[in-house]
């Protein structure tokens, strides 16, 4: 597939500034996006939410963290302030949530103890997985009316979507005839990896190594992107 051209896509607004911005690093942009709301998310939290106790009272509440970005906490909190007080607080808080009403819970038995242990275990939506997925949504929403342009169409079509982005971008287009040359080259980007995967499971052998290619050394890693998404 070819590079995308950037430099003639008209710009309307501060959206398609963006989107152009997530389709220079060289990825699926949708995963561009996704990345930077939900560490922009984040540092607003460390930085601005930290000390808010009703923000902190909502953890695991109404909105909280999935492991992931819980994980991503401290890293957030020694980048912005150089120390941990910020995410020490949310964790503890977090804890708070999860354990609520657990000590009396030892005590229990059957179906009490089982109705205790499903409230504990429920996770509210992450607040940080939520504002990405908003951005993302909004991103996907642009690009299928942007697929109208000519310039923009044919930039989309050689853009390295993830598999799920891309069939999010389709859903967000639909039968919209000028998306048609989009998804085409897009699911010829696919299928030209799956048969690269295939030569690479085929020459991998001993006696069919020397047929291997670059480009069927790289399909795994590509794959892994097209499939588990860019970060």
């Amino acid at each position: 597939m070819n590079e995308p051209d950037l430099t003639a896509l008209p710009a309307a607004d501060i959206i398609d500034m963006r989107l152009l911005e997530a389709m220079r690093l060289g990825g699926c942009p949708a995963c561009a996006v996704r990345a930077r709301s939900e560490r922009a998310t984040m540092d607003t939290i460390i930085n601005e939410r930290v000390l808010d106790l009703g923000f902190r009272a909502d953890l695991e509440r109404k909105q909280g963290f999935c492991r992931r970005h819980v994980a991503e906490l401290i890293t957030t909190d020694r980048r912005e302030t150089g120390g941990i007080l910020g995410s020490s607080l949310l964790l503890s808080a977090v804890i708070d949530r999860r354990i609520e009403g657990l000590h009396d819970a030892v005590a229990s038995r059957g179906r009490s103890l089982r109705v205790r242990l499903m409230v504990a275990r429920r996770r509210p939506p992450c607040v940080a997985c939520s504002q990405g997925a908003m951005a993302v949504e909004t991103a996907l929403v642009r690009f299928a009316e942007r697929s109208r342009d000519q310039a923009w169409a044919r930039t989309l079509a050689d853009v390295p979507f993830c598999l799920d982005d891309f069939l999010a971008l389709w859903s967000k287009a639909g039968s919209e005839t000028a998306f048609t040359p989009v998804a085409r080259a897009q699911l010829e980007r696919f299928e030209d990896l799956r048969h690269r995967l295939e030569g690479y499971a085929h020459h991998s052998s001993h006696d069919r190594r020397h047929l291997l290619t670059d480009l069927e050394r790289t399909a795994a890693d590509e794959a892994t992107r097209a499939l588990g998404g860019d970060r």
